[in-house]
């Protein structure tokens, strides 16, 4: 089983089905539906599990995914109790992972610190910090 973590949105109609997975759902502000999902799974890449999101949801209008094959990953709670899902991007030259995590390790509300794309500014990986509360 690898660890995932991601960020999607899709259309407002889609009816959002997912036992399988522990999610929060909230609304964009032009009200298309973002999802923030992390657990397990036997994808082995970001592009197995994007197929299989699209599958379920068609077009998916963002993504943001992070898995465990392909990315460093950390999965600090995997409990909480409130709904509010916001997402800290740090960009920048000299951004390091372990220095990131050191940083928010102890944060109560900290799902998860995951590595994403590569930024088109300083073409190092963006390291994203999933907060739930």
């Amino acid at each position: 089983m690898n660890l995932f973590a991601w960020n999607i949105t899709i259309d407002w109609k889609t009816v959002v089905n997912l036992l399988e997975y522990d999610y929060i759902e909230s609304f964009t502000k032009d009200w298309n539906k973002n999802i923030f999902i992390f657990w397990e799974t036997n994808h082995k890449t970001s592009e197995e599990k994007k197929k299989f999101f699209e599958d379920k949801f068609g077009k998916l209008i963002t993504y943001d995914i992070s898995i465990e094959t392909e990315d460093k990953i950390e999965i600090l709670s995997w409990e909480y109790e409130e709904w509010i899902y916001e997402l800290v991007s740090f960009e920048w030259e000299q951004v390091d992972f372990k220095e990131i995590k050191e940083r928010f390790s102890e944060v109560e509300e900290v799902i998860s610190i995951r590595e994403a794309e590569i930024s088109s500014k300083f073409w190092n990986r963006v390291i994203k910090v999933d907060f739930v509360y």
